[in-house]
């Protein structure tokens, strides 16, 4: 079977004249939803996102169920000499349960000729470029090692063992919790962030150490009581993961009504290993606004976690929008701020540390297969339009259908619809290049 894939486009420079001489002949590009008797496309989705492909595939695309099935794994599995296990009920119920298990990544798709026995494309979510960054602690560690606590890209933040003692605990914390600069209130609270918490699991708002040794000693007497806790924790993550201390966004903007809100908006990193840069990069230019669906009261005193978790798991008014249907943030011009904030953040000031990333985990095994990531990025806003990054969900879920307005659905139909083009090397002007946005700034990169 042969491969083709390596496509270059006039974004980016080959690493030299030779080296591009030396490729075989590129395809022209292949719109994958126009349906055609030359080819046929194979995909595997991220179970949240069949909804969405169901939309848009056509007679000319199939689903296979595992990414072990499609043609480039299936040659590789062959070339290394791996057989398939025989296929008891035993091993099926196994399989059935390790892929429940499993998140695959967003999108693996690969594009085959009818009429000669090749893939003219493959190219797999599966990217290490992002790789840690979905865990909190590990997005603090590398704000860190980039030395971005100055920008104030990410609230303050303090790690905290898992096993923290009550003395470690004040020495940690000490008598000064993280808060942002323009914070004035007296009555300080921070975010406490368990290390494997989601959906609004695992956050509190707490004020004091005592509160946070507190939480973290229920925490750790629950999970000693699990059978090979530890031992599953260094399976799954290799490392223990750290709680995170975090200072508050506030006081941030309130929209419709008295409302917090978070913005999702999606970043995309393509590998190209031949070019210099290794990478390029994008954000996607239609952003979501998620909106609280209880309103901050006057004279707040506490925190209620259905008025300060803005992710919809706590509260069934949230509100999905997008921002260029709320005046509120149009009038303010946070559309192009948010992109300026995505680009400088990951174009910029942790572009070495992601590429990096890249050459530590490169993958010979399959070098036919382009790869991609993509992640989608939870920031939120202060009243005077800072913008922090809060989370970076890599290979995101797509919300039930049956919670969306029919506006909503189109707008996630067409993501998928801009990211698979973008992938496959059809440009879609939805994705934006990171570094034409800052050379629009005049900003050096």
């Amino acid at each position: 079977m042969k491969f083709f894939n390596k496509r270059k486009t006039e974004r980016s420079q080959p690493v030299a004249e030779a080296d591009a001489e030396a490729e075989p002949p590129l395809p022209p590009p292949i719109d994958v939803w126009q349906e055609s008797e030359d080819f046929q496309t194979l995909y595997c989705v991220r179970e949240p996102w069949a909804w969405v492909m169901s939309y848009l595939k056509h007679s000319k695309m199939e689903e296979l169920e595992k990414p072990a099935d499609l043609p480039t794994n299936v040659a590789a599995a062959k070339a290394a000499g791996v057989e398939p296990a025989a296929y008891t009920p035993k091993t099926r119920r196994r399989r059935q349960h390790q892929h429940k298990q499993k998140v695959i990544s967003t999108l693996k798709i690969e594009i085959c000729s009818r009429s000669r026995d090749e893939v003219i494309l493959a190219v797999h979510g599966n990217s290490s470029a992002l790789d840690g960054l979905e865990d909190k602690d590990e997005l603090v560690r590398t704000m860190q090692r980039c030395r971005c606590e100055d920008k104030h890209l990410s609230p303050p933040s303090t790690l905290i063992n898992w096993d923290v003692t009550h003395e470690e605990c004040l020495n940690v914390v000490g008598d000064k919790m993280p808060v942002l600069e323009e914070n004035h209130d007296k009555d300080i609270f921070v975010v406490l962030k368990e290390p494997m918490g989601s959906q609004g699991d695992g956050i509190f708002f707490v004020k004091t150490a005592e509160e946070i040794h507190e939480i973290i000693s229920a925490h750790r007497q629950r999970a000693q009581e699990e059978e090979n806790f530890l031992d599953k924790l260094i399976e799954e993550k290799n490392r223990i993961p750290s709680w995170v201390l975090q200072a508050e966004v506030t006081p941030s903007l309130l929209i419709r009504g008295n409302r917090k809100f978070h913005i999702r908006t999606y970043v995309l990193i393509i590998e190209h290993l031949e070019w210099t840069d290794l990478l390029e990069t994008f954000v996607y230019n239609r952003h979501e606004v998620r909106v609280a669906g209880v309103p901050v009261p006057q004279g707040e005193q506490g925190r209620d976690r259905t008025v300060h978790i803005t992710n919809g798991a706590l509260s069934n008014g949230t509100e999905r929008l997008l921002l260029d249907e709320v005046d509120e943030l149009k009038d303010m011009g946070l559309k192009e701020k948010v992109e300026l904030f995505v680009a400088t953040t990951f174009g910029r000031d942790l572009v070495k540390d992601i590429a990096g990333r890249i050459r530590v985990t490169a993958d010979d095994s399959n070098p036919n297969v382009r790869k991609f990531v993509v992640a989608g990025l939870d920031l939120m806003v202060t009243e005077s339009g800072r913008i922090y990054l809060l989370e970076v969900n890599v290979n995101p879920a797509a919300p039930k259908e049956s919670t969306l307005s029919d506006k909503f659905k189109d707008h996630l139909i067409g993501f998928m619809r801009d990211l698979t083009w973008m992938v496959t090397g059809v440009d879609s002007p939805n994705f934006l290049l990171v570094n034409d946005i800052m050379d629009q700034h005049g900003i050096e990169h």
